[in-house]
């Protein structure tokens, strides 16, 4: 049927209409989505600036802290611990474990510990017990020898073992970004000042990753590992060649074990352990 003057009338009455809508529309997106893009980068970091401490890009922390079972040394035999616990109360109980004097010092290093040991899968309460009898977890100590920081690492043995973290292509954790940095390790972060806290990270993490691999040369044995970070692994497994004793009468190994069951011992009542005997 042939359509009427009204009707074609009406019909390029929707037509014109539905062009106009289309105009109108077009340049308002065109026009308006870089400003709505820009108003919303400049909330994003307008946020960050007014909130530092409590803001973040999306990094999101888990729940506990994981460590396989085989991970823990001298005297844990199992990880409920960190199971049963989350990460900030994980964390808190540990630094109470410590002398009053020493709490406040133990606080300042307790998470980069605990993140760089469960990254390393290395027992965390033998790094504090190595740190403990290093530096007395003091970031700006340095030895009459020239060993530095809270891992006390000497010059040469830190920049061979950067390297070999390098070469198998480990990625640092103090070169994850200072938004990172900022969220994970907030309190070291304003305490500490970015620079100094990349500074304390490299040297945790440069000796975590060296003692796991002093573990590893020495099959597992804690005892030996902790006599080769004192004394060498080559003087370690020169007297272990030779049928000579190593770790009796060391007052270094003294020093850490002693450490080692004064953080241990209260988490050994409580908890279901094997203690390994003495070597």
């Amino acid at each position: 049927m042939e359509k009427t003057t009204g009707d074609a009338s009406v019909h390029e009455t929707l037509c014109v209409s539905a062009e106009l809508k289309s105009d109108i529309k077009a340049p308002f997106f065109s026009n308006y989505k870089i400003p709505l893009l820009s108003l919303l980068l400049f909330g994003t970091f307008a946020l960050r600036a007014l909130y530092p401490e409590t803001f973040h890009f999306g990094f999101k922390r888990q729940k506990s802290y994981r460590f396989k079972s085989d991970s823990l040394g001298f005297f844990i035999g199992d990880i409920t611990f960190f199971m049963n616990n989350s990460y900030d109360e994980a964390e808190q109980r540990i630094v109470e474990l410590f002398p009053p004097k020493l709490q406040v010092k133990v606080k300042k290093v307790i998470r980069p510990v605990l993140v760089l040991c469960e990254k390393h899968q290395l027992d965390p309460f033998w790094v504090l017990s190595v740190m403990w009898t290093e530096s007395h977890f003091k970031h700006e100590s340095k030895s009459k020898k020239g060993a530095r920081g809270l891992m006390q690492l000497m010059p040469q043995t830190y920049m061979e073992t950067l390297a070999e973290m390098k070469e198998q292509g480990i990625f640092l954790e103090s070169d994850r970004g200072e938004d990172y940095l900022r969220y994970q390790y907030e309190e070291s972060f304003y305490s500490l000042g970015y620079s100094p806290l990349i500074s304390k990270l490299r040297n945790l993490e440069v000796g975590i990753f060296y003692l796991k691999g002093l573990l590893e040369a020495f099959n597992n044995n804690h005892y030996y590992a902790t006599v080769a970070y004192n004394m060498g692994p080559y003087w370690t497994k020169g007297q272990l060649k030779n049928n000579l004793p190593v770790g009796k009468k060391n007052n270094y190994l003294d020093k850490v074990l002693k450490n080692y069951y004064h953080i241990t011992k209260t988490l050994s009542q409580n908890s279901n352990v094997t203690f390994i005997p003495r070597i």
